[in-house]
């Protein structure tokens, strides 16, 4: 069974998927679109496909499933075009800005017969599927804490000096929702992924002041209770020159940690002398495998993709909850899975 693939949009990010197309090998990169003629062209040229100007053309055409990868905004329209169209889809992330949207995408799948996944692509890298594997064979026991961080550098600012800004459209909270909804989300995704159900949700933000003559970065700080019981430490943010990032799992019979996916994971078993070093899987492309979790479920092999639209709208909710505890001062309760807040509620006071 073959498989003709449209690419909408033609950005930084169709690159990987271009190459994932072209190495599965019952996949053909059919039709490119973007709102940029020449940038869809460019595309196109690369993988041997068709460039159309207008979106109707590759909705129209033969393809069988569509890959969005265009700015967040636009995402509940475009896949739901695509779905009324009879295709499958494969959405970047976030899914959406609001919990709304997030299931109006579900639902307009659903009652076009067709499948959804959502591109938290960090569940397939080497790394983590290392760490999944160790906690699948109860290499740590229960996992019950944990820390993951995603810290950048930033170059000191002195005081009224306006953050750098460069036009790109994830600068505005509007259109990407916020770096924890933009960036943030695949370290949840994975919190999600390890420990379960998110039960609360208790978040403080910090930073962009003047102190002297300088300002501070900004961070974020979450704590995650699970309905395991577990409970994570996040973070999010920058610090002048210190590289902070890594990520802990602690179990009742061991823990282990990593700097970043794509790193070794360091084992520490109960009663071992010295932790153990486990290399990550095999070095497949991330988005290659992600493509075939979505085709294995298109050909019935599996009910949903593992990055269905449920994970997808859960991580939505995750991410939307860090930002309403920061508004209201408090902690967010969480039920099935999603936190309490209002179906619309989106991001748009907190630029970071």
């Amino acid at each position: 069974m073959r498989h003709r693939i449209g690419l909408i949009g033609c950005g930084n990010i169709a690159g990987a998927w271009l190459k994932a197309v072209g190495e599965h090998p019952d996949c053909d990169l059919a039709v490119t679109f973007d709102l940029d003629p020449e940038a869809a062209r460019a595309r196109a040229e690369e993988a041997g496909a068709r460039a159309v100007t207008r979106l109707e053309e590759l909705l129209d055409s033969d393809v069988d499933v569509v890959v969005i990868g265009t700015p967040t905004p636009s995402h509940p329209e475009l896949a739901a075009s695509a779905a009324e169209a009879g295709k499958h889809v494969l959405c970047e992330k976030p899914m959406a800005l609001d919990l709304a949207s997030c299931r109006g995408m579900i639902e307009v799948c659903e009652r076009a017969g067709v499948k959804l996944a959502i591109g938290h692509t960090i569940r397939f890298f080497g790394t983590y599927r290392t760490v999944r594997r160790l906690v699948a064979e109860g290499a740590i026991g229960e996992p019950v804490s944990g820390g993951f961080d995603r810290m950048g550098r930033s170059a000191k600012r002195s005081s009224g000096e306006a953050a750098p800004r460069t036009g790109h459209w994830r600068e505005s909270p509007a259109n990407s929702g916020g770096r924890v909804l933009e960036s943030f989300i695949h370290e949840l995704d994975c919190s999600r992924a390890v420990f379960g159900r998110v039960a609360s949700v208790s978040a403080e933000i910090a930073g962009n002041q003047p102190h002297g003559d300088w300002m501070s970065p900004q961070v974020v700080c979450g704590l995650v209770r699970f309905e395991s019981g577990g409970l994570v430490t996040a973070r999010t943010g920058s610090t002048v020159g210190l590289p902070t990032r890594g990520h802990w799992i602690a179990g009742t019979e061991g823990g282990m940690r990593f700097d970043a996916w794509g790193q070794p994971v360091v084992l520490c078993r109960s009663g071992a002398e010295e932790p153990e070093e486990v290399p990550p899987e095999d070095g497949a492309n991330a988005y290659l495998l992600e493509l075939a979790d979505l085709l294995a479920a298109v050909r019935g092999e599996v009910e949903e993709p593992e990055n269905s639209g449920r994970n997808g709208l859960e991580n939505v909710g995750l991410g939307l909850a860090f930002y309403r505890s920061c508004e209201l001062g408090r902690r967010i309760e969480f039920e099935d899975g999603l936190p309490d807040l209002p179906e619309d509620y989106r991001n748009t006071g907190f630029i970071f």
